[in-house]
């Protein structure tokens, strides 16, 4: 889709920008940081834009790989479940792959690194079960099922909800369910 922004070209809050600033201090209260380029790296992270300024002012600190968004997730299978849930990163995008089995994505408790997040499909044979959050929204018109039945238990809504999902692609044979 042409419309879709990077994660790197997503607009930051300012929690985002809060946690930078947090993180430069603990790292200038460590001697990693001198006077000066904390000063500077503080000023800039209070007004960033993009998530791209504030990776720049941590990059070259230790424990720069937590800040970076994975922007594509993929999960691939020939024969088996492929499942994530529990506590995990979201990135914008995720494409699941199976031949024969099932894909179970459970977002109730992850962490979303940007507020719209992909979902790309392609099962042979099984079904996919997606559960949201409260408050989320999910796009289920670029998904399809062949032989099996696509239900959204989410239902529509006028307004996008946080995070918002989207999911695309096909179940050849099998189900595609969204809930809560």
């Amino acid at each position: 889709m042409g419309d879709e922004i990077a994660p790197q070209d997503l607009r930051v809050s300012h929690a985002e920008r809060e946690r930078v600033s947090t993180l430069l201090s603990q790292h200038f209260a460590e001697g990693r940081l001198t006077v000066d380029e904390y000063g500077q790296r503080a000023e800039a992270a209070s007004v960033a834009v993009t998530r791209a300024d504030l990776n720049r002012l941590l990059l070259d600190l230790p424990g720069a790989d937590a800040v970076r968004v994975r922007e594509v997730l993929e999960l691939t299978t020939t024969a088996g479940d492929l499942r994530k849930q529990g506590e995990w990163t979201v990135p914008a995008r995720i494409v699941l792959r199976s031949r024969m089995g099932n894909g179970h994505l459970d977002f109730r408790t992850a962490r979303f690194t940007t507020p719209v997040v992909t979902v790309d499909v392609d099962i042979m044979v099984g079904n996919l079960d997606i559960r949201l959050p409260k408050g989320a929204t999910v796009d289920v018109d670029e998904a399809r099922t062949s032989v099996g039945q696509l239900v959204d238990k989410v239902g529509p809504s006028l307004e996008r909800g946080n995070p918002h999902v989207i999911v695309r692609g096909v179940t050849r044979l099998g189900n595609i369910r969204v809930r809560t």
